[in-house]
């Protein structure tokens, strides 16, 4: 008989849980192999570890380097999501985070310092099309002065491999500190119930989704953010202008194939900014999204609309926001 079996744990500087109906206890084993999974892929793809095999990348920038299969793997993903959305999604804003101030893990960031953001040229922030490959080698060689930060891809990726390691135990389900990736639906219900949190009211529910065989990230400037010399800073980076982007959307949440795909394309969104990220999800109609702007507005695609159970908006009547 199936029976819900569930491991919660921390990575990668936020909360994880893993879920998989199954009738066998073999189930638990699993759960703590996603939780090693986890640690091993925040081991080797943390820029705030020194001794990390990405810190190693960009510390040789400038000199072919050897990547083992699973910074290759990911670093051939982000380069891939950097052309499908036209360097939008960018994984060489290392340099950039850092120039804003992001320059350490989160919860050790001085959040009110008054130094200024460090002085960034625009190019600097755009060299993801010169990075060279060797495929055969697995070489990587980055420009010069250039840094990989691969925040923006690597929970989403490391979900979808996870949900591999529990889809032979039963029905799944990842949760990456908001990155979703699904399996098959539990027994007997047509999907996951999930529900993405109001940016304005954390501890309230925005919407209510049913979901399987997919994937659903959320992005915002509402949570990663800090001041530097009195100016709001976040982890967004604007390739355009090589710093925090300047953007309508509080938080955006994309529903795709896979949480790989949905994280890039909520990441994209939050930095268009509401004209541009409208007009892109009107030449993509396919493309389930819901948008919340800084002023508590929202913007839901129908492809979006037919995933939702329940929408609550209405609570927000006459309260203040956290």
């Amino acid at each position: 008989m199936n029976r819900l079996y569930s491991h919660h744990f921390r990575a990668m500087n936020c909360t994880m849980s893993a879920w998989v109906y199954s009738d066998t206890n073999e189930a638990q084993i699993a759960l703590r192999s996603v939780e090693e999974w986890m640690q091993e892929v925040e081991a080797r793809l943390s820029r705030f570890r020194p001794d990390s095999e990405l810190s190693r990348l960009n510390a040789a920038a400038g000199r072919p380097f050897r990547a083992d299969p699973l910074l290759w793997d990911v670093t051939q993903e982000a380069l891939a999501a950097a052309e499908r959305t036209n360097g939008i999604f960018d994984p060489t804003v290392g340099q950039a985070l850092i120039a804003a101030g992001y320059d350490r893990s989160f919860e050790q960031l001085d959040t009110r310092s008054t130094a200024a953001p460090l002085a960034l040229s625009e190019a600097q922030a755009q060299h993801w099309r010169q990075i060279g490959l060797d495929r055969k080698e697995h070489l990587i060689t980055l420009p010069e002065g250039v840094r990989l930060d691969l925040g923006g891809i690597a929970k989403g990726w490391a979900a979808d491999r996870a949900l591999e390691i529990l889809a032979p135990y039963g029905p799944a389900l990842i949760d990456a500190g908001g990155d979703l990736a699904f399996g098959d639906p539990p027994p007997l219900e047509s999907g996951w119930q999930v529900g993405i949190a109001d940016p304005l009211w954390p501890d309230d529910d925005l919407v209510n989704l049913t979901l399987a065989r997919g994937g659903l990230a959320t992005s915002g400037t509402d949570f990663r953010r800090w001041r530097r010399n009195g100016r709001l800073m976040h982890h967004l980076i604007d390739p355009g202008s090589a710093g925090p982007a300047e953007t309508e959307i509080l938080s955006a949440s994309v529903i795709a194939p896979t949480a790989t795909e949905a994280d890039v394309l909520a990441l994209v969104l939050v930095v268009l900014g509401r004209q541009r990220a409208e007009a892109w999800l009107e030449s993509q109609p396919w493309i389930p999204a819901l948008i919340v702007l800084n002023d508590g507005r929202t913007y839901q695609t129908e492809p979006f609309k037919r995933y939702v159970n329940a929408y609550y908006p209405s609570y927000r009547t006459n309260r203040t926001p956290a």
